[in-house]
């Protein structure tokens, strides 16, 4: 049987956002009070418009710091080819994403760009363990992928 978790269900909403215009220094200290490697950078409107992280930070500080140069505004150093997912998007999907990509974090939007939340390799992992330990308790034997596996066919086996 389909998993049926989808995006929604995971997400944080309670997000660590940051605006276009902020500088380096002002992101590397909200990073580091925050606890977290990157933040979402967002519109007057909300809208996701990239990705700003620890790396992007250092690059920029460092560059900052060989030429003389101050540091860029967020807007020149943050990525803005960034892979979402709705908030429909299936449990099974973004394990593949995760899977097939270094991302630390999808961000979950709506059809018009709006950030809703987002989800991190943590979140979907706590969520597999969930699901996989769930399925422990439920039945002897084998354990099967099967409780978020999401195609016609047959599921991975793995022996306990």
């Amino acid at each position: 049987m389909p998993d049926k978790t989808r995006a929604r269900e995971i997400m944080r909403t309670k997000l660590v956002t940051v605006k276009p215009d902020a500088n380096v220094m002002e992101v590397v200290e909200v990073l580091l009070k925050n606890q977290i490697s990157g933040a979402p950078v967002l519109d007057a409107k909300g809208n996701l418009i990239g990705i700003v992280s620890e790396f992007d930070c250092m690059n920029s500080i460092s560059h900052s710091a060989m030429t003389g140069v101050p540091p860029k505004p967020v807007s020149d150093l943050m990525t803005r080819d960034v892979e979402t997912v709705g908030p429909d998007t299936t449990l099974l999907t973004m394990v593949h994403i995760f899977g097939q990509k270094r991302y630390r974090r999808l961000p979950v939007v709506d059809a018009s760009g709006r950030l809703l939340g987002q989800i991190s390799r943590r979140d979907l992992m706590r969520a597999l363990y969930q699901k996989m330990r769930s399925q422990m308790k439920r039945k002897d034997g084998p354990l099967y992928l099967s409780a978020i596996y999401d195609s016609d066919q047959a599921p991975a086996k793995i022996v306990r």
